[in-house]
């Protein structure tokens, strides 16, 4: 208490002033989705140029295994069954369009 008044932690991230947890899950949700495209387009490039099976696998298992992970987070941090398949639609979508274009 600092003169009668409750202080707050609040975050300011990108101009958003977030101070409900609601906005954090968006943020946290963006972040991972953010996240996890930027490894599959980094993917996509490293198949594409070395041809290297053993890489193929390697690679294609650690992005299983990491959705997975971002699954199990996504439900931690309480997302809901529409922000999931938003999030993940929206993710698709982007990977999908830049997968056409490398």
């Amino acid at each position: 208490m600092l003169r009668g008044y409750k202080v707050q932690s609040l975050f300011l991230i990108g101009g958003c002033l977030l101070n409900n947890e609601r906005n954090k899950k968006y943020i946290y949700l963006f972040a991972g989705y953010a996240g996890l495209l930027f490894i599959g387009v980094s993917i996509l490039r490293n198949l594409l140029f070395f041809q290297d099976t053993v890489g193929y696998v390697l690679t294609t298992f650690g992005y299983i295994f990491l959705v997975s992970y971002i699954k199990f987070a996504d439900d931690k941090i309480g997302a809901t069954k529409r922000e999931e398949i938003i999030f993940r639609t929206g993710f698709m979508a982007i990977l999908g369009s830049i997968a056409l274009y490398l």
